[in-house]
């Protein structure tokens, strides 16, 4: 499975997001907080320590205490300088750092009258100075940590002198307590408590360096993964790949904005569930390399699809076994209807290259001779009519030599069309006036039975820009086999235009031509306008693919709708040229 890190939805932004990402112990915040947690931590030291020995001095009188009020006293001091503190602290503090050391030196006076109020060298409170050095040290590195072992060191050093010269409570006498009138012992017990101060702050400072290279060797680690992490997202949801991911089960874990566009569902609804509920069409196989499948999708609208896996060995759980971890997958999926329908026209525009390169050699080769038959037979004819009563077969036989020959002419003509279409020459011009001439034409060229009867709707005052030559050409085609679709005076052929509407308030025009024959079957309808395929016997099968030659030339389309058996509409769109404002 691939380990996504969730970021934040605005966080695409990588400045905005790496704000959060600075060094913990360089954050005026965090300075905060641990200052904060420094004099909650001090309000509860003094208030355990005082109560435990109230405890037990009630048990033993060997502890020297002073009278409770005083406790009361002492512990009231602290909760209100505390109190005072924190609430000072809230607010916008510019010297987070002096305030620090401020906190720091009242700990250790604090803890300094302790020590005096409860035996001085005797007392069993001197240790309670190594708090605000250790926690010195960790807030405010070394100079946090040497200063309050400094201070501590100078106010042990008053409490040993007050006690040598006989500077302490009266109530001490009361607990039995003996001065330590002993010099060298005094000197002793304040150098090993002095030593034992610094050597904290050292030890403190050293811990504190240390770990805050940590924490900075950590924060730049987290900022790099973040920044992989950030691109990861970008790449997995910006790619034009599809990516699904799915776990050792076959369910879905993530699925990126590719994927929700080709399948139509959204993220949410497809992770958790089976791959194979969803996809029953993709089938993993082992070295099956890049498969093709017709993927249904949301919609219900079927598609091309290409897809292909790989495996994972990213364990997407710490317990899961070797075995497992080796089954999480990540299959690409990419929509390929659209390139092959490109690769379909490609090889489709090779073809007709080739039957144009063809066509043009086959015409060159039949136009020559077919210029000499027909002149032949048209000789022949005349020279029929000035001789005997058999010639009548000769000219019987030179019309018909004349007219195949006509109609090879016509076939040839047609080649040669089709192999190489002229560039469109638009102008513009009246499309009913056009419909009009080339229904007249097809009625001259053929006599008065057509076969049918050709009504113009088109509106006399619509034009069209195009080139004229050009779609007269192909509306006879068309208008001819719709003709010769129908029984000989069975229907009539319709041709109606109109202008569609655009954004810019003009759109193409449309040109229907529906006839009411026999309709065309399904079977034939996807190849009716390829090149030399027919129904007819006489056709050459070129007709309907010149049409769509010429109407694609225009940059428009032609589409053909029709039933077996209800008549067929053909229906031409062209585009009319953009104004220019």
């Amino acid at each position: 499975m691939v380990p996504i890190i969730p970021v934040p939805a605005d966080s695409m932004d990588l400045k905005k997001f790496s704000i959060g990402l600075r060094p913990l112990v360089d954050s005026e915040a965090q300075l905060r907080r641990h200052i904060l947690w420094f004099i909650f931590i001090r309000v509860v030291l003094f208030t355990l320590l005082l109560g435990i020995s109230v405890l037990f001095s009630a048990i033993s009188q060997d502890i020297i205490l002073p009278p409770r009020y005083q406790i009361i006293i002492f512990i009231i001091s602290i909760y209100l300088y505390s109190i005072a503190s924190a609430i000072f602290l809230q607010k916008r503090v510019l010297r987070l750092r002096r305030f620090g050391l401020i906190q720091l030196q009242c700990d250790t006076l604090f803890t300094a009258i302790l020590v005096y109020f409860t035996g001085c060298s005797q007392s069993i409170f001197p240790p309670v100075f190594i708090f605000p050095i250790v926690a010195g040290g960790l807030i405010l590195h070394r100079i946090g940590g040497l200063t309050p072992a400094a201070t501590a060191t100078l106010l042990f050093g008053a409490i040993l002198g007050a006690e040598y010269y006989g500077y302490v409570p009266d109530f001490f006498r009361l607990s039995g307590f003996t001065a330590n009138d002993n010099p060298l012992a005094a000197l002793n017990i304040f150098s090993v408590y002095g030593l034992t101060f610094f050597l904290t702050a050292l030890l403190a400072g050293m811990l504190a360096e240390r770990l805050r290279k940590t924490e900075r060797a950590l924060s730049r680690t987290a900022h790099e993964l973040d920044k992989l992490s950030i691109l990861y997202k970008q790449i997995f949801d910006d790619i034009t790949t599809g990516i699904i991911t799915i776990d050792e089960a076959d369910t879905i874990t993530s699925v990126n904005n590719a994927a929700e566009r080709i399948t139509g569902y959204r993220a949410g609804e497809l992770i958790g569930r089976r791959l194979g509920r969803c996809f029953p069409e993709i089938v993993l196989r082992e070295k099956q390399g890049r498969s093709v499948a017709d993927l249904t999708r949301k919609d219900n609208r079927v598609i091309r699809s290409g897809y292909s896996f790989s495996r994972l060995n990213i364990p997407p759980d710490p317990d899961c076994t070797e075995a497992d971890c080796a089954d999480s997958k990540v299959i690409t999926l990419q929509d390929i209807s659209k390139i092959e329908r490109l690769e379909k026209q490609m090889r489709k525009a090779e073809k007709m290259a080739t039957i144009g390169e063809m066509s043009a050699s086959i015409a060159h080769d039949f136009r020559n001779p077919l210029a000499a038959i027909s002149g032949s037979a048209e000789l022949l004819r005349h020279e029929s009519g000035r001789s005997s009563a058999d010639m009548g077969t000769v000219a019987k036989l030179s019309t018909i030599i004349f007219r195949e020959a006509q109609r090879m002419a016509t076939v040839v003509s047609d080649f040669l069309q089709f192999s190489r279409p002229a560039t469109p020459r638009l102008e513009w011009f009246s499309l009913y006036s056009l419909v009009q001439d080339v229904a007249s034409g097809l009625r001259d060229k053929h006599g008065a039975p057509l076969g049918c009867s050709i009504t113009n709707n088109v509106p006399e005052n619509l034009d069209i820009h195009a080139d004229r030559q050009q779609l007269q050409t192909a509306l006879i085609q068309l208008l001819q086999n719709s003709c010769e679709a129908m029984e000989p005076g069975a229907g009539e052929v319709v041709v109606t235009a109109r202008e569609g509407r655009g954004d810019d308030g003009r759109g193409p025009v449309i040109i229907a031509i529906s006839d009411q024959g026999q309709g065309i079957p399904s079977e034939h309808k996807n190849k009716i306008f390829e090149p030399f395929y027919t129904t007819r016997e006489s056709s050459t099968g070129l007709g309907l693919a010149i049409v769509r030659q010429i109407i694609e030339s225009h940059q428009g389309q032609v589409e053909i709708s029709s039933a077996d058996g209800e008549g067929c509409t053909v229906t031409i769109t062209l585009p009319l040229p953009q104004l220019s404002i």
